[in-house]
């Protein structure tokens, strides 16, 4: 078995599973900017009283995430569905193995 079959094989076991790398993405993203979004929240609304705090959280939450979620997994699935063979296994790959950087440089793992 040649290379290139190796990589056509991988590229399409990829294609039929795009749903599920593009949510995985979008979830490992959520995990690791989510900290950031609350606590620029709670900054923002410091000086507002608790309701107020509370409303702006739950907003968020519901909301903000919400959109960010459905439009990075659309943005992520769309633009994998239009890769190559090796350019969808190398951004697949460089994608996981960048947010695995993050995260550790978070001390998240």
């Amino acid at each position: 078995m040649d290379i290139k079959a190796i990589v056509d094989t991988v590229a399409q076991y990829m294609r039929s599973h795009i749903n599920e790398i593009s949510v995985s993405i979008t979830a490992v993203v959520i995990m690791l900017v989510g900290p950031y979004l609350v606590s620029s929240i709670k900054r923002l609304t410091k000086s507002y009283n608790w309701f107020v705090r509370y409303c702006c959280f739950i907003l968020l939450c519901t909301v903000g995430i919400g959109f960010l979620t459905k439009f990075l997994y659309q943005i992520l699935r769309l633009w994998f569905s239009q890769q190559s063979g090796i350019a969808l296994i190398l951004w697949v790959v460089g994608v996981y193995l960048a947010l695995a950087l993050f995260a550790k440089l978070q001390k998240e793992i």
